[in-house]
């Protein structure tokens, strides 16, 4: 064997000798710190994460096993999600080059959600699939809607955000519902206080959400949700602003609801508002729908009768 090779591969043994040997070595609790004030930082002051163990993925990469994040409000902490377990790997030479290209790989109860972030001095860009989401292991959902809700969603989202100019974000995002339902229990309804309502199937196979982002507005192709209670439609554009709160909707539609679900709303609702609703309901028994503002002050329209903000006569 020639001398140069020889010392090539001497070299390459202690080097990656060397390099295991810090691996092993790594302190993981300093590791768990820093990785939990990472996500905090990201996540802003009214959030606090917990990570029961972290362990190294390959070299450059990190696992983690019982990821708790909690919001905090008042010096209390709710927890909004929770992942059983998180791996997640950034390429050697995008760390090299200045534009870490991170994959990733997150269990929710029985969801996989797994992906690419592309992160770069012009923003980022995220290439994710979903597979059986349930929104019931997500607690946000019921903290945001006040909804026990069900679900097993699929899908694919796509996003290049620019940061410098983030109007000219683009992507796509395309999620099917096999399964999304309203278990039984009391649901707010604003001035009105809350009111029982019973299981109820909101959306089965074939219900979609289909949208676009481009020039400043998310085009919502289609928001279908067909289920044995409830089936609704939607298309329009949201307008994107520097503030989430600040999105601006005009979506446009139909709505329908089931004889179960009316016998539950019949005896609940104001009669004179009841009456008004039911003079908007279409030849084919569907009710207009129409839903513009900001997502901090919707106002929801089935004709000439508000829905949201709820105003009885």
């Amino acid at each position: 064997m020639p001398k140069l090779i020889k010392y090539l591969l001497y070299a390459g043994a202690f080097v990656g000798s060397f390099v295991l040997f810090v691996y092993w070595m790594l302190p993981m609790e300093a590791v768990k710190t820093r990785v939990i004030q990472s996500i905090e930082t990201a996540l802003g002051s009214n959030y606090s994460v917990k990570i029961k163990e972290v362990d190294t993925h390959w070299i450059t990469g990190v696992n983690l096993e019982d990821v708790s994040i909690l919001q905090v409000n008042q010096g209390k902490e709710e927890t909004v999600l929770k992942a059983e377990r998180i791996k997640a790997r950034a390429g050697l030479f995008s760390l090299l080059f200045g534009g870490p290209k991170i994959k990733f790989d997150a269990t929710v109860g029985k969801a996989d959600i797994k992906g690419v972030l592309h992160a770069s001095d012009q923003g980022w860009s995220l290439d994710c699939s979903l597979e059986d989401v349930d929104f019931e292991k997500t607690p946000l959902i019921k903290k945001t809607t006040g909804l026990n809700l069900n679900s097993s969603i699929e899908g694919e989202i796509q996003v290049n955000y620019d940061a410098r100019q983030p109007l000219r974000t683009v992507g796509n995002v395309e999620l099917n519902f096999a399964k999304l339902f309203l278990k039984a229990g009391d649901v707010p309804l604003g001035e009105m206080g809350t009111f029982p309502l019973p299981d109820l199937s909101m959306a089965t196979k074939g219900s979609l959400i289909k949208a676009t982002i481009d020039k400043g507005a998310i085009n919502v192709e289609s928001l279908k949700l067909k289920g044995d209670d409830f089936n609704l439609e939607l298309s329009g554009k949201v307008f994107l602003a520097p503030d989430v709160s600040r999105y601006r909707m005009n979506l446009q539609g139909k709505f329908q609801f089931s004889q179960k679900l009316w016998g539950v709303l019949d005896p609940i609702l104001p009669a004179t508002w009841l009456d008004e609703l039911k003079k908007q309901k279409s030849a084919d028994d569907n009710f207009p729908i129409s839903v513009a503002g900001q997502f901090a002050s919707p106002q929801i329209y089935s004709g000439t009768v508000a829905i949201y903000p709820f105003k009885p006569f």
